[in-house]
């Protein structure tokens, strides 16, 4: 299989984000891959991009669309952005892998995955906690009847990014119509990992509540209105038979950041994080688990999967999403499904209505 030439909209070093974080240095250090093309909004970053990387650099995305070298295109800016971006790409003939969420709301995302389906196109969406080690060994657990059957899990996290205080760079967060909300980020990643390790959701009930109704821009000792809810409580009953509980609350707390159990008839098993904010997508998971004529739980051995084609990846940050490209080369080889697409995107935005509709009655 040819080098795959990717373009990422939304990389400017002098403003360091997710994909001059994480996309970046795993596509570097991955075989298969090339980084052909990035795109700014401005100049002056676009040529500091060209410097840092000997990429062509544009501040046109429409330019990085039309590369002729360019297969993949990475959307990587906010939200409000992704579906047109997406939609230019797919209609030049592009794949797309689109960061999450894909849009502000259902609607776009339909949209898109109506447009990729149209087109015939392979698409990918950064809903990577799957390929988290310890989620990752958490499903071949449950697969494998560690806890038994399965009878309840409960899930409870931090989403920083919605905290009392805040900057001007993330001031657009507390707005719910930018569609980055503690629902839509936080909670959508662990709702996809609970889904990913349990099975599918039948049906929801939940409530949504701005608990702050204004945010502190530190720098400016100024105040933004807050829309977006910032606690999120959702109840599920799973096709298994099993029944969830689901609260992220926008901030962090003294107590943790991310505690997510799983009850069966004979285990239960425990995941959490050591960072604050509650990220399922981290690195930094811990699992712990007891079963039979165990009374606690004690810390269970987590693989690596460190395949040969991540051994040169950076740890951190960069390492989950570098092995979503890696399926991604391998679903293309192959014909297989493994990375999250369009189509499973749209099916968490649906859940995300779902929840939404719950909450208003």
């Amino acid at each position: 299989m040819k080098e795959i030439g990717v373009g990422i909209i939304g990389a400017s070093p002098t403003t360091p984000s997710w994909a001059v974080t994480a996309h970046i240095p795993a596509l570097r250090a991955l075989p298969g891959y090339r980084l052909r093309a990035v795109a700014t909004s401005r100049r002056a970053s676009a040529d500091a991009a060209a410097a840092a990387w000997g990429v062509d650099a544009f501040d046109d995305a429409r330019a990085l669309i039309d590369h002729p070298d360019v297969d993949l295109v990475v959307v990587a800016v906010k939200v409000p952005q992704h579906h047109d971006l997406a939609a230019q790409a797919l209609a030049a003939g592009k794949m797309v892998y689109s960061e999450w969420p894909l849009g502000v709301n259902l609607e776009e995302a339909t949209h898109l995955n109506e447009l990729a389906a149209a087109a015939g196109l392979r698409t990918a969406v950064g809903l990577q906690a799957r390929f988290a080690p310890a989620v990752r060994r958490l499903r071949e657990l449950v697969t494998e009847g560690y806890a038994g059957r399965v009878l309840a899990t409960t899930l409870t996290g931090s989403a920083a990014g919605w905290d009392a205080v805040t900057s001007r760079k993330y001031a657009f967060l507390f707005d719910v119509t930018n569609g980055v909300t503690t629902l839509s980020v936080s909670t959508a990643h662990a709702l996809d990992a609970l889904t990913y390790v349990l099975g599918d959701i039948d049906r929801v009930t939940a409530t949504l509540a701005v608990a702050r109704p204004e945010a502190l821009i530190a720098e400016e000792n100024t105040t933004v209105p807050v829309t977006a809810p910032d606690q999120v409580a959702v109840t599920a009953a799973l096709r298994s038979g099993a029944v969830a509980s689901v609260f992220y609350r926008g901030g962090r707390s003294r107590a943790g950041g991310l505690r997510w159990e799983i009850n069966g008839t004979s285990g239960d098993l425990l995941l959490t994080s050591a960072s604050a904010d509650g990220n399922i997508q981290s690195t930094e998971l811990t699992l712990a688990g007891g079963n039979g004529t165990a009374t606690e739980v004690s810390p269970l051995t987590v693989p690596t999967y460190l395949a040969a084609d991540l051994a040169a990846v950076p740890a951190g940050p960069p390492r989950n999403v570098a092995a979503v490209y890696a399926a991604f080369a391998k679903d293309l080889a192959k014909g297989t499904h493994e990375v999250p697409d369009f189509t499973h995107a749209l099916r968490i935005h649906q859940l995300l209505a779902d929840i939404e509709t719950a909450a208003r009655h």
